[in-house]
């Protein structure tokens, strides 16, 4: 097994090992003291890191004792964390297994990086791996679920997943080892130990080399997610389109792709969308359902015009902002407009949807600047002296449910809608051949729908 090892860690890190230095995750268990024998024993440079979680009492403690023993025997050095586990879990709303994952890998990166450390190392092996597919695919998790754990993920590497539990067992064996054993592990009330204690076994009499018939699947599944994600990341440069606001999604060269609900989930799960709202947004696309709304916690997606458009859930205050007279210019959220007033004006007015020209004597202060509402009307210039409702308006001009949230209406004193801002002016506030107090307003940057 010695020189598995060291084959397949000159392997992982496409060098020589010796020319690094290696941070191990020693809990005191079979798996991590074999993994420190096993640096030991092959002459590379390493220190151990141990966290005390203090979920057991005086076994954590002896745990801790332990491999503070162990690391004076291999003549390294020793760093070692007393966590408070379940504080900072019901600080952060976490389950205890949670929280220390999460307390785990953020102090073994803390220690790395303060140590001039080039990698952490864990010992996972093959049967972690082959518990960690079958509890994905119980639960739900789509491809990436099933590709096992990575055996390097940036600065942590996991040298042993090569290995069965058998193989490690058989080296421990032989090198008559010693370990700390936490007895929570045999506990079959926690899902992992389930699998590993009642589901693995039962899957080996189907078949009795079921570790590493899943492992050379494996290799081969990584394989063809590598392809997938090349695939969906030229598709994505093709059919996205991203903004500071938004995210659109244009269908109609992925309509038809025999791999549309595969894609979809590859994409929107990073929004917070789950499996079966992800199903509800492709039974929409294939129905060319317009209009439908899809809600996560942290975004929505809407189905609008051959697009789907997401934008985070947002937070911003939609209260109406009023401008006094005197003000010449105001903030919204990212956005400003300013008020200028001219004795004459360029002719023909130019057409710019960020600039609205007015008669400036029509004004009757203070301004308002509001989001719009059912019922809310005005009377578009060049329209022939029309009123027109502004949801309709919206509707004519092709602007989804999500914009619509976002547009100012300009209005004034009098409850008039002066400029449906980067739209169109009211033709009661037009530039007249008798206006003699020419107004501009003018909004930057302009939103792009």
């Amino acid at each position: 097994m010695l020189k598995e090892f060291q084959e397949y860690l000159t392997k992982l890190i496409g060098d020589l090992p010796s020319n690094y230095q290696f941070l191990l995750a020693v809990s005191g268990g079979k798996d991590s003291v074999v993994l420190a024998d096993l640096f030991y024993c092959s002459g590379i440079p390493f220190a151990i890191a141990h966290i005390n979680f203090q979920l057991r009492g005086e076994e954590s403690d002896g745990d801790e004792r332990f491999v503070k023993a162990l690391a004076k025997r291999c003549e390294v050095e020793c760093f070692t964390m007393l966590a408070d586990t379940k504080a900072y879990g019901a600080e952060h709303k976490l389950s205890t297994q949670m929280a220390a994952r999460t307390i785990r890998y953020t102090w073994l990166e803390q220690t790395r990086a303060t140590h001039n450390l080039d990698y952490i190392v864990t010992a996972h092996h093959l049967n972690d791996t082959v518990e960690t597919i079958l509890y994905n695919l119980a639960k739900g998790s789509g491809i990436k679920g099933n590709l096992g754990i990575p055996a390097i993920n940036g600065r942590v590497i996991r040298p042993l997943l090569f290995a069965t539990r058998k193989s490690i067992d058989a080296y421990y064996t032989q090198e008559q080892l010693a370990h700390r054993e936490d007895a929570s592990n045999a506990q079959v009330g926690y899902a992992r130990n389930w699998i590993r204690h009642q589901v693995v076994p039962g899957l080996q009499k189907l078949n009795p080399s079921l570790e590493l018939t899943i492992g050379r699947n494996m290799v081969y599944w990584q394989q063809i997610y590598a392809w997938f994600e090349q695939e969906a990341a030229q598709l994505k440069h093709h059919t996205w389109h991203s903004d500071a606001h938004r995210h659109t999604i244009e269908l109609d060269s992925i309509q038809d792709h025999p791999a549309l609900h595969t894609l979809l989930f590859h994409w929107l799960q990073t929004f917070g969308f789950g499996a079966e709202q992800i199903a509800g947004i492709s039974a929409a696309v294939l129905a060319q359902k317009q209009g439908k709304l899809f809600l996560s916690k942290t975004h929505k997606a809407l189905l609008h015009q051959g697009k789907i458009i997401i934008e985070a859930q947002s937070t911003q205050g939609q209260e109406a902002v009023l401008w006094p007279e005197g003000e010449s210019s105001l903030s919204l959220h990212g956005q400003k407009i300013t008020f200028s007033i001219y004795s004459k004006i360029p002719m023909p007015i130019p057409n710019q949807p960020d600039i609205a020209w007015v008669d400036g004597s029509a004004l009757q202060f203070p301004l308002k600047l509001r989001h719009w509402q059912h019922g809310d009307a005005f009377y578009p210039l060049g329209m022939s002296g029309k009123p027109k409702k502004i949801q309709d308006y919206f509707t004519d001009e092709k602007i989804d449910r999500f914009a619509k949230e976002r547009i100012w209406l300009l209005v004034n004193g009098d409850g008039r809608i002066i400029w449906v801002v980067g739209f169109r002016v009211d033709d009661r506030f037009k530039i007249a051949e008798s206006t003699t107090q020419f107004t501009r307003f003018n909004i930057s940057p302009l939103m792009q729908f």
